[in-house]
């Protein structure tokens, strides 16, 4: 072993700068690589569907019959809903984006599926007044899901839960740039 004062000795030579070489300031680039996050597309699903849930709504109020759905009040106020939803989560965190979309997706396409299961041929008493084959009566004039409302309602299920699940990685903005650093001798 080192005697205890050697060591010392040589870590106060290496403290010490060399007083008989000038050297000169040292420049030195080093390039940063970018940091890549896995990320999935929950935040950027729950802002495109939330903000559209919130248009079809709008617009619900005035054209009641919407690409054949049954936009009621009540219906359009739901959508409002889910749209203010969908954007709160998707503002929060990474996280609460893609737990909502999940969630949200499922119910909603279970709604689609549902829909279709409990469905009967009938006349719709909200929207355009044809006949139906699959229309779903919650409420009678206040709540109507048709044939169109299940198709969307599985797609914008398919839309969250595929929002939720597929990882893609991306980068940082702004972490690929060029340091410069001086470094002056004493």
């Amino acid at each position: 072993m080192e005697p205890e004062f050697q060591r010392d000795r040589a870590r106060e030579q290496q403290k010490r700068p060399n007083t008989f070489v000038k050297e000169e300031p040292k420049r030195s680039t080093t390039t940063t690589q970018p940091e890549t996050y896995r990320r999935t597309f929950a935040r950027e699903v729950d802002v495109a569907m939330g903000l559209m849930f919130i248009m079809i709504a709008l617009v619900g109020m005035v054209v009641t019959d919407l690409m054949s759905a049954h936009l009621s009040y009540a219906h359009n106020i739901i959508h409002v809903v889910s749209g203010v939803l969908a954007l709160v989560f998707a503002f929060r965190s990474e996280r609460s984006a893609r737990v909502f979309a999940l969630s949200f997706g499922t119910v909603y396409g279970l709604l689609g599926i549902l829909g279709f299961a409990l469905g009967k041929p009938q006349v719709a008493t909200v929207g355009h007044m044809a006949q139906d084959r699959f229309l779903w009566v919650l409420s009678p004039e206040i709540l109507e899901f048709g044939t169109t409302d299940h198709i969307l309602h599985v797609i914008f299920g398919a839309v969250f839960i595929a929002g939720a699940l597929i990882i893609h990685k991306r980068k940082v903005q702004g972490s690929a740039r060029v340091v410069e650093s001086t470094i002056r001798g004493h």
